[in-house]
This record gives C-alpha cells, sequence and structure tokens, in this order.
C-alpha cells in the first residue's frame, strides 16, 4: 500500500505542466458596447474595432487597449499588447482575415476563432483574452 501512493504522488508530480504566461501587467476592462448605433461597425463576419481612448467614465481599457473581434465563435475581446513584448507602446495592428500582427517582434496572432494564438513569429504566449458577455444588441467587455 506504500508503494502505491509513493507511485501515485510520484505520478502526480511529474505529471503537473508549466503554464506560460506573459508579463502584461494587470489592467482593469470594462467596456460597454451598443451593436445598434456607435459599435455596429463590429456586426459582420472577421470585423474588428479596437478602443483606446474612453468614451465614458466608467470605461476600462486594459492595458494597451481593447481588440474586438466578430469571429467564428461569436465576438472576442482581447489586449492590444504583444505578450512578447509586454510594452504599453508596442500595439498589434488586427485586420479583416482574422489575424493581428506585432510590429515589433512580427508575431501574428490568431483572433478569427477567440484563442488569441500565436501563428508565427517568436512569441510562445496568447493574447490576453477579456471576458465578453452578450445582451440583446449590446456586448460587455470585461475581466
Amino acid at each position: 500500500m506504500k508503494r502505491f501512493i509513493f507511485c501515485l504522488l510520484i505520478l502526480t508530480a511529474f505529471s503537473c505542466a508549466k503554464i506560460t504566461e506573459s508579463d502584461i501587467p494587470y489592467s482593469p476592462v470594462y467596456l460597454k458596447l451598443d451593436l445598434r448605433y456607435q459599435d455596429k461597425d463590429l456586426v459582420g463576419l472577421l470585423n474588428y474595432k479596437t478602443y483606446t481612448t474612453k468614451r465614458s467614465e466608467s470605461d476600462r481599457l486594459g492595458y494597451s487597449g481593447v481588440l474586438v473581434v466578430n469571429g467564428y465563435d461569436g465576438f472576442c475581446a482581447f489586449d492590444l499588447c504583444c505578450p512578447h513584448e509586454a510594452s504599453r507602446s508596442v500595439v498589434l495592428v488586427p485586420d479583416n482575415t482574422g489575424h493581428a500582427t506585432c510590429p515589433q517582434c512580427e508575431t501574428v496572432y490568431s483572433t478569427a476563432y477567440a484563442s488569441g494564438a500565436p501563428m508565427s513569429g517568436p512569441s510562445q504566449y496568447p493574447l490576453r483574452r477579456y471576458t465578453v458577455i452578450t445582451s440583446g444588441q449590446e456586448l460587455i467587455i470585461q475581466n
């Protein structure tokens, strides 16, 4: 019995995988978007919009701003900071193909399927993702 418990403990210790996370500091995020008026350009597959300045007093824009994408899995939101660079001044450049590219390290991230995973380039970290709550024609983005 002792041998069984010892083997179980050893297997448990070696089965734990290291989780890699970027050095982007935590920053609060809260955005309320209206798909009927001010944010209607998000309607349509692979449409995106970036938010880098506050529109109301309650807005919180994360570390470098927020990227909202209408992807294949619905609406998703990411921080605009490249996780490889982890610098507020290095902001991703999104496009209508479901990708966002870092102008500094040239890593290309997938935004079409809500993963934010790096597709090419030196980054090993995915984009910081935020929660999107859909309520009728409104989106609430928060962390």
